[in-house]
């Protein structure tokens, strides 16, 4: 059969598809076509689209990409998926076909199959160069062609052959438009690809482009009959950064019933499977000295030049790593950091199976090595890690001491960076270690051993290097907030360790600001262990939580955000303390925390606004809450108990259950003395159940022993007294908001008993639109039969008292609701520092305590102040944060 011979050519014999020729080389049939795809492959129309476009684009387009990364299956899928306009012929290449009589033999004899009319030239011989005339014909023979072809060069990182490589150009330069060549491999072939490139005439598809997505690896997981939830094929996407074959083995495990939270964690080690493939795939074929390097390599993720030479103990090491990057071997550049390398992680965690294996006493020098080498770089966390994984636990001890992370390990409670610390040994003698195993038994909520503390607090009064009094002052500190030291002694060690932060270096801003949020937590735990009113404890509570927030200690900010929003609580500002409530909770819930392991403070908080705005289901369900967390938190926390008693005990009381609500409060009553923010509501509690009894005279002999001179009691011993007695009550403006309107409440009911209607419905008018915009309905709710039915029957208090009710729909008002003149002023940008100086000022941190917290001077702090004020033209510091709250600036 003759095929058509192109125009001004006479007509060649042509040789029949699937034959040698004579003297020609045999040819195997597979070779010929692409492997069969797998029922369960799935057609990623991404990539498939991509290589698409990149033919028609460039005559040359190349698929480079690591083992297994799915370069043939994306050349089958993608001529499988071409239409019939479209010829593709396809060769896969091995180890027999560098040799170019043997490679030219496939070639014409692929391009013969899908319709090339090749010429009847002399078949090439092998061991021999092919005719000078094979490639030229072959090119005249492409370009007669009437559509163009695709020639898939599959596993082409086989020819090494220089003479293959000229051939290749040649045809490719000179067949024009007619052909396209589409040449995959781990490593790119012997082609002048610097010179494609600069003519544009190639494009490239790598392992980047390669990788499965998240939702490619949900599909892929389908299609073999595992389905997984979109999490689920994130999280296995993310541990094989979209490896094909990794992902593909994956699969194979999910079919055998292992769980995909089981793999995320454990691809590389879980059957074997993807180590056995990157071994016989990648290292096993590698020379000895390139395995050496790979495997002494694999104790750090990070192959920087100098420490590879070190490892490796031979020069120029890199060369051998860029080699194998080049190679697609899975060794990359490593993203951001110029100059350095990465193993891909699958690929490292075999090396390191591997290294543990055949040179298991070689594994603790190597993390020595990595650890001088990460301190001596000024990264000391890294350098913590290896010294942990070589158990050099006294470098471990000077590491962390020296480089100041004892401060970030009590301000996060753990880092991902030091996992190993717990294994510390007891035998490991020094101040140091001691500081180390007294920080990690706090961090980890135990109590430090008596012997470490002691030798902690000997380092801390002794003097020495300032690092080591700094670490052991803040441990001790720590330790002693969690027990019964005075608040004064507290308070005075504080100042103490203040001073030494005051004395780290400038370029030390991370651990002073780390010291800073373990000072202002040990301050803040000192103070609510005093009788100081609530109105004292908010200032202190809010410099911790804006200090853990500088210091980025999620922890610590959760926990001082609990205590806030429970004194919010109970000044009565119950929008505040919800607010705050869902910060904390939202922080815990981003932390992956546990509800037993969250702040119960916070739950406390919780319960409190909604039994004060009446709404007892939802408090019984914070309560509950609140109550399994407290079970659960580390010794010495202040204030929950007392007051989830208070809470109960008030919905004993609301169902009659006197004896109940007894029960709940005495030990809190009977115990040791309280500080005065709890002692009041215990009191208060106390007495009102004593008058629900009918036991007035019992509550007049409590508040006269445990508050008769305190200023909260006032509305107490005027509630106890005879209506309309002598009692005087605090006006309006006086106390918090929960004291201010209890005051006018029983001086309503005072005034109702004098007969004087009309000014105890004043009274309640007064508290009722003090109370609104919180929904505090308590007061109203919890008080004598009287002045509720004045409540529902005076015409002067009907509408303004409506919302008093749960059933009337009434919501909190919104803080910081703009008028609409307030909206119209032009108010000039502040800068982000201006705005963060401006959010510490709503905390009431003073100009110093501001310093610490952003690790400026006060200087600084003040200019800031002084363009705040004047951006939002006020003279006054309260004033910048009300009208900063007008226009939505807080």
């Amino acid at each position: 059969m003759m095929r058509s011979p192109a125009p001004g050519r006479p007509p060649a014999p042509v040789r029949p598809a699937g034959t040698a020729g004579r003297g020609g080389p045999p040819l195997l049939e597979t070779k010929l076509a692409p492997p069969v795809r797998a029922a369960a492959t799935v057609l990623r129309r991404r990539p498939t689209d991509l290589l698409t476009a990149e033919v028609q684009r460039s005559p040359l387009t190349l698929l480079s990409g690591p083992a297994g990364s799915g370069k043939t299956v994306l050349a089958s899928s993608w001529r499988q998926d071409q239409g019939p306009g479209r010829p593709v012929a396809w060769l896969t290449l091995d180890g027999y076909d560098d040799d170019p009589a043997v490679f030219w033999s496939y070639v014409v004899e692929a391009l013969a199959r899908v319709g090339v009319p090749v010429s009847d030239v002399p078949a090439p011989v092998p061991g021999e160069p092919p005719g000078a005339s094979l490639v030229p014909r072959l090119v005249a023979d492409v370009a007669a062609c009437a559509r163009p072809v695709v020639l898939v060069l599959d596993d082409a990182d086989h020819l090494t052959d220089r003479s293959i490589a000229a051939g290749l150009d040649l045809l490719l330069r000179h067949a024009g438009s007619r052909l396209r060549l589409v040449v995959c491999g781990r490593a790119d072939p012997p082609l002048p690809l610097h010179r494609y490139r600069l003519d544009g005439t190639m494009s490239e598809i790598r392992g980047d482009q390669l990788a499965f997505t998240a939702e490619e690896t949900r599909d892929l997981f389908a299609a073999t009959g595992v389905p997984v939830t979109d999490e689920a094929a994130r999280a296995l996407c993310a541990e094989a950064e979209g490896w094909a074959v990794g992902l593909r083995l994956a699969a194979a495990r999910l079919k055998q019933g292992t769980p995909p939270e089981r793999l995320v964690t454990s691809l590389a080690h879980d059957d074997g499977s993807v180590a056995q493939y990157l071994f016989a795939e990648v290292l096993e074929g590698q020379p000895a000295g390139v395995r050496r390097v790979l495997l002494r390599t694999s104790v750090t993720p990070e192959l920087w030049p100098d420490l590879v030479d070190r490892l490796s103990g031979r020069r120029n090491t890199r060369r051998v790593l860029t080699g194998l990057a080049h190679a697609n071997a899975f060794v990359e550049l490593s993203p951001g950091a110029p100059g350095g390398l990465r193993v891909h992680p699958l690929f490292r965690e075999m090396l390191q199976a591997q290294l543990a294996y055949e040179h298991p006493a070689d594994l603790a020098a190597l993390h020595r090595t990595c650890a001088a080498w990460y301190a001596a770089e000024g990264r000391p966390r890294t350098a913590v890690a290896h010294a942990v994984a070589a158990e050099d636990w006294g470098s471990v001890s000077r590491l962390l001491v020296d480089d100041l992370l004892v401060p970030r390990l009590l301000v996060h409670g753990t880092d991902a960076a030091l996992h190993g610390l717990r294994s510390l040994p007891p035998g490991v003698h020094g101040p140091e270690a001691a500081v180390v195993r007294t920080v990690v038994a706090l961090a980890a909520g135990d109590g430090p051993d008596p012997a470490d503390l002691a030798a902690a607090g000997r380092a801390a009064a002794e003097g020495g290097r300032l690092p080591l009094r700094l670490s052991a002052g803040l441990a001790c500190l720590v330790a002693d907030a969690r027990t019964g030291v005075p608040p004064a002694t507290l308070r005075d060690r504080a100042e103490d360790a203040t001073a030494l932060v005051a004395g780290l270096p400038e370029e030390e801003h991370r651990a002073r600001s780390e010291s800073t949020a373990v000072l202002a937590h040990v301050r803040s735990a000192a103070v609510l262990r005093t009788d100081a009113p609530t109105r004292q404890l908010l200032p202190v509570l809010r410099a911790a939580a804006a200090t853990a927030h500088t210091a980025g200690s999620r922890r610590l900010r959760r926990r001082a955000l609990g205590t806030l929003a429970l004194l919010e609580a109970l000044e009565g500002h119950l929008t505040r303390a919800t607010q705050l409530v869902r910060t904390a909770e939202a922080l815990a819930t981003e932390d992956g925390a546990e509800e037993t392991a969250r702040d119960p403070d916070a739950a406390t908080a919780q319960a409190w606004v909604h039994l004060r705005r009446y709404a007892p289901a939802e408090s019984r369900d914070w309560l509950g809450r609140a109550r399994a967390r407290t079970r659960a938190a580390a010794p010495g926390a202040a204030g929950p108990d007392p007051l989830q008693a208070v809470l109960q005990a008030q919905h004993h009381r609301l169902r009659h259950e006197f004896e109940r609500a007894e029960q709940a409060l005495r030990p809190h009553l009977e115990g040791d003395l309280l500080p005065r923010w709890t002692a009041e509501q215990v009191v208060t509690e106390v007495v009102r159940l004593a008058v629900a009894r009918g036991h007035v005279e019992d509550g007049l002999a409590i508040l006269r022993d445990r508050g008769r001179d305190e200023p909260w009691s006032r509305s107490l011993q005027a509630f106890l007294g005879p209506p309309g007695g002598p009692v005087e009550v605090g006006g309006r403006s006086a106390g918090s908001l929960s004291e201010v309107v209890e005051s006018a409440v029983v001086r309503a009911w005072q005034l109702l008993g004098r007969g004087d209607v009309p000014a105890a419905a004043e009274q309640l008018a007064g508290a009722l639109d003090r109370a609104r915009p919180e929904l505090l309905r308590w007061p109203f709710v919890d008080t004598p039969p009287e002045v509720r039915r004045l409540l529902r029957t005076h015409p002067r208090l009907r509408g303004p008292g409506a919302w008093v009710d749960p059933s009337s729909g009434a919501v909190p008002a919104v803080p910081g609701e703009r008028t609409a003149a307030s909206a119209a002023e032009v108010v000039q940008q502040l800068s982000d520092r201006e705005t963060e100086v401006l959010s510490h000022l709503a905390e009431v941190l003073s100009t110093g305590e501001i310093a610490a917290a952003m690790s400026i001077s006060v200087n600084t702090v003040r200019t800031h102040i002084r363009s705040i004020l004047r951006k939002l033209a006020v003279s006054r510091r309260h004033q910048a944060v009300r009208r900063a709250r007008e226009r939505g600036l807080l």
